[in-house]
């Protein structure tokens, strides 16, 4: 079963997009509740009661409780909440890193962008779950997606860079990449960097900063390929 709450003040948009899943719910047969609220603090009030949320569509401008400032407050709590701002300027991108938003759609809302992330979210779901199965010395290992940071090619195998320590993976570089592609959000940034395009801090012309503050070189012929993907990971144009 996935959870998810749409909070936006305006109605318009709130029954726009509670459409859209719904249809995508009658379209993919998933199990999924929606529920919508026209304003932070509703939606805060019944969370408490019973954090029951596992997709969050958040419009940014709101009259009383902003979208950063809710964002904020859950993250506060430790929730790992997907959250996937709607707004009609894309502005308030560095506020939405720091709350580790997953997404920004742009109004009016486009529905196969609503259904690419209702999508992605699934996946993220699943993998997060699962994990991936990588081998080691020691033998297969399972990894959460979310906990990946880079990657750096040393030989023949790879050396896998999380949030909690360093993995050496018996794979090299490139069969690494193939075996992340499919969850998406994975590139090359230099021949012998693989970065999770998620865990991003800060683009920068030479290195890229990472969520834990290690900088990942960047080749000058990868840059602009890399910095579009990070921007479309963030904001659905």
């Amino acid at each position: 079963m996935l959870y998810i709450a749409v909070v936006d003040d305006e109605k318009t948009h709130r029954d726009i997009l509670v459409r859209y899943i719904e249809e995508w719910k009658r379209d993919t047969h998933r199990e999924i509740e929606v529920e919508s609220y026209d304003s932070g603090e509703a939606f805060y009030f019944v969370w408490c009661e019973d954090q029951r949320c596992d997709v969050l569509f958040l419009d940014i401008m709101m009259e009383e409780t902003d979208g950063i400032s809710l964002a904020r407050r859950l993250r506060e709590k430790g929730k790992d909440i997907v959250i996937i701002f709607t707004t009609g300027i894309a502005d308030y991108m560095q506020e939405g890193y720091e709350v580790e938003a997953m997404h920004y759609l742009l109004k009016p809302l486009s529905r196969e962008k609503v259904r690419e992330c209702l999508e992605k979210c699934v996946r993220r779901k699943e993998s997060v779950k699962s994990g991936v199965l990588l081998q080691t010395e020691e033998g297969l290992i399972k990894v959460n997606i979310d906990q990946i940071l880079y990657a750096e090619a040393v030989g023949h195998y790879s050396m896998l860079v999380c949030m909690d320590g360093c993995i050496q993976v018996k794979a090299g570089i490139r069969e690494l990449e193939e075996k992340l592609r499919e969850y998406g959000d994975f590139t090359f940034c230099h021949r012998s960097y693989l970065v999770n395009i998620r865990r991003i801090s800060r683009m920068g012309r030479q290195e890229i900063i990472m969520d834990n503050g290690a900088a990942v070189p960047v080749s000058r012929r990868l840059y602009h390929a890399v910095n579009e993907r990070f921007i479309q990971v963030f904001v659905a144009l």
